[in-house]
């Protein structure tokens, strides 16, 4: 059996939603089945406040409007909510800090660079993150126990670098 699938086409119908707010259908396929999942959104100057709705499953999930990869966690989310994965609390917690975490991140960067918070294995550093230039290079790599300790751990290590910002000291 395979798993419930976002298509391109519905993919770029969350992103005018998030954008806009208001309401979509969403159809989630995969080859055996097709169901729709019913997306409410609200905006608000900082956020996105989201309401998804399949069948007797309803969950929500609030997106910092900053995100840059808002798009694909909305994506994640419901289609884990269609192969079952739903509302494991630790699992939102952890999506909601990672995202936090990277907002927070791409708030040091300057322009070119691309940041990747993730989670690593180290109970007093749960957040971790690397930081590339345009060309791949890696310009910081680091770890924090907060969102706020890892921006300060990415400015930091940026601007030590012994040539000037952008490259990995």
């Amino acid at each position: 059996m395979s798993e419930f699938r976002i298509s391109l086409r519905q993919i770029m119908l969350l992103q005018r939603t998030l954008d806009n707010g208001g309401t979509a259908t969403c159809k989630l396929q995969r080859p055996e089945a097709t169901v729709d999942a019913q997306i409410e959104i609200e905006n608000d100057s900082t956020h996105h406040s989201i309401k998804v709705t399949l069948g007797p499953l309803c969950s929500s999930l609030k997106l910092p409007r900053a995100l840059s990869t808002k798009c694909q966690s909305l994506r994640d989310f419901v289609q884990d909510i269609a192969n079952g994965r739903a509302d494991s609390a630790a699992q939102t917690e952890e999506a909601l800090a990672l995202m936090e975490a990277q907002v927070s991140v791409e708030e040091v960067l300057q322009t070119g660079q691309t940041a990747y918070v993730i989670a690593t294995v180290n109970r007093q550093l749960p957040l971790g993150a690397v930081v590339t230039d345009d060309q791949g290079d890696v310009c910081a790599a680091v770890t924090g126990a907060t969102k706020e300790q890892l921006a300060a751990a990415v400015r930091a290590k940026l601007r030590l670098s012994p040539d000037g910002i952008g490259k990995f000291a």
